[in-house]
């Protein structure tokens, strides 16, 4: 166990102890104060040092690895800022606002799936391994009073939505929880997670900083790392690592030749054939069909992303169908393969199984997702795009990652193409004298400037290991001429360029973020707990 105790000059009898994170412990008049508590063994590491328990318990955040005074202060008051209530107290109202649906009538584009405690279905509010002892809520700028002391909380986020500063008036120092680590670097970047693809989380995180800037106290005293000497100073060090991530790197140095002035070859319904044989949503959907001279199809990710009631849904489904056989000679649909399990990929997976008899493929992870939803804490998972009356999809065959499937005569590779998330396969197809690679929505790109960015973290997805560069390698390596994304991207790249730009935006984002956190390591400090990766055989089942 990894224990640091040390009594702090700054203050009269103020004690730092460090057990993975840091708490402060305060006494007065034989009385003692936490803040945070970092350790399940804190009334043994109290008890050593001649202390008294404390009666009370001060959190400037709400997360398991702060809040541990379950194991060793049962009885000791807890008090929490006021918008943490429900995660700290593990209520009915912190559950019931994670088990939420999708909102159709609310603009996508817009909020991206944010929620209350985290986005799309997934909890990014990290709770306490066990409900707290709540015994004070204090709202934003309301004073905490204990032996004559006088402890001010005030609003900071940016290490989670609701985190919050506590201000020890009586001598101008400052508990900062992990919105800062000395030096002017971030602790991590999972907790600066608010919902897909958008910042915010840095935004409010800028502003958390200036706000610490401004009240400029004597030292800041942070739940990990050293003591912050000089708050404006790294502050101001932070808030310039940070600028980034709001405006990543754009780039459109060339226009691909190969791409040029590409227009799909016809367009009917919500579909458009990219090339013959090959048939594409148009809508945003998630459709890509492949269909041989004998009318054989086979189906990448069946969801054409319609969003209605789902009898309304399951017309227009039909419709597509009957449509698709119409223009492209479609006879059935023999085989149906998962890029991944986010529930607008999968939704009509048992209607094609219903209609043509088709086998649904996925690979090992992706199946795991697909048929027990309910074990991971994943976003965008089948049972947030409810109402459906289903909440979880069968795989009938397992692809082994690195495996062949014959389909027709057609050698299909799957490969793993991770960047949206980790569980997420791509699918190698030699089509009319050209490779595609179908992505899902890892490369969603169709043209224009190509854009770095932050990834979605809470899909299992961290820089290096389980990012883009793999799927960018993967499209490189079988000399994709043709790439289809997700969401109705695709584009023409037998000179490589586009793939070239795309990879060359993630490497500097990539430098970039690794010049915030502390400690360099993107991999940890992309990856929250509970996130190291889904556990799932590589085995085929037939």
């Amino acid at each position: 166990m990894y224990l640091k105790i040390k009594q702090l000059a700054a203050a009269e009898g103020l004690w730092r102890i460090e057990d993975g994170t840091v708490g402060y412990l305060i006494e007065r008049g034989g009385n003692s104060l936490l803040i945070d508590c970092p350790s399940l063994h804190m009334a043994n590491i109290v008890s050593e040092i001649g202390l008294s328990a404390p009666k009370w318990v001060l959190h400037t955040q709400v997360q398991e690895e702060h809040c541990r005074e379950w194991s060793s202060f049962k009885e000791a008051g807890v008090c929490v800022f006021e918008p943490a209530e429900p995660v700290a107290l593990l209520s009915d109202g912190y559950y019931s606002a994670l088990h939420t649906v999708q909102d159709l009538t609310e603009d996508w584009s817009v909020i991206k799936g944010e929620e209350r405690f985290g986005f799309c279905g997934c909890a990014t509010e990290r709770p306490p391994a066990k409900p707290l002892n709540v015994k004070r809520v204090i709202r934003e700028g309301g004073v905490f009073e204990w032996e004559g002391q006088r402890f001010t909380f005030f609003s900071l986020p940016g290490s989670g939505k609701y985190a919050c500063g506590i201000l020890w008036q009586n001598e101008n120092i400052a508990f900062t929880g992990d919105t800062l680590y000395a030096g002017g670097w971030l602790v991590n970047m999972y907790d600066l997670e608010r919902c897909y693809g958008k910042p915010y989380g840095y935004a409010q995180l800028r502003e958390s900083l200036g706000k610490l800037a401004r009240l400029n106290p004597k030292i800041a005293l942070p739940s990990l790392g050293p003591v912050i000497d000089d708050i404006s100073t790294d502050a101001d060090k932070l808030l310039e690592l940070i600028k980034w991530a709001e405006n990543p790197p754009v780039y459109r140095e060339m226009e691909s030749q190969s791409f040029t002035n590409y227009v799909p070859a016809r367009e009917f319904g919500r579909y458009k054939e990219v090339m013959p044989g090959i048939y594409q949503n148009n809508n945003a959907g998630n459709i890509i069909l492949f269909v041989n001279a004998e009318g054989d199809g086979l189906l990448i990710d069946p969801d054409n992303c319609v969003w209605l009631s789902w009898d309304e849904d399951v017309k227009a489904f039909d419709e597509d169908m009957r449509l698709l056989e119409k223009e492209t000679g479609l006879k059935k649909i023999d085989l149906a393969m998962l890029t991944h399990a986010h529930g607008d990929h999968v939704r009509f997976a048992d209607l094609l199984r219903d209609r043509y008899g088709t086998v649904i493929a996925a690979a090992p992870d992706v199946a795991a997702l697909a048929e027990n939803p309910s074990r991971f804490p994943y976003p965008c998972l089948l049972p947030w795009y409810a109402p459906l009356p289903f909440d979880r999809i069968k795989i009938d065959r397992i692809l082994p990652y690195g495996s062949y499937i014959d389909w027709h005569g057609v050698r299909i590779k799957v490969i793993r193409t991770p960047g949206h998330c980790y569980a997420h396969t791509g699918y190698v197809i030699p089509w009319c004298g050209m490779t595609a690679v179908c992505t899902g929505d890892t490369v969603q790109y169709g043209s224009g400037p190509i854009q770095g960015g932050l990834p979605v973290l809470y899909n299992d997805t961290a820089w290096p290991d389980r990012g883009y560069l793999e799927t960018f390698k993967q499209i490189k390596e079988h000399k994709a001429g043709l790439v289809l994304g997700g969401h109705s991207f695709s584009f023409f790249d037998k000179d490589g360029a586009n793939v070239a730009l795309l990879e060359k935006a993630v490497l500097e984002s990539m430098a970039y973020a690794a010049k915030m956190p502390y400690d360099g390591d993107l991999m940890r400090a992309m990856t929250p707990p509970g996130y190291d990766g889904i556990q799932v055989s590589n085995v085929s089942r037939i």
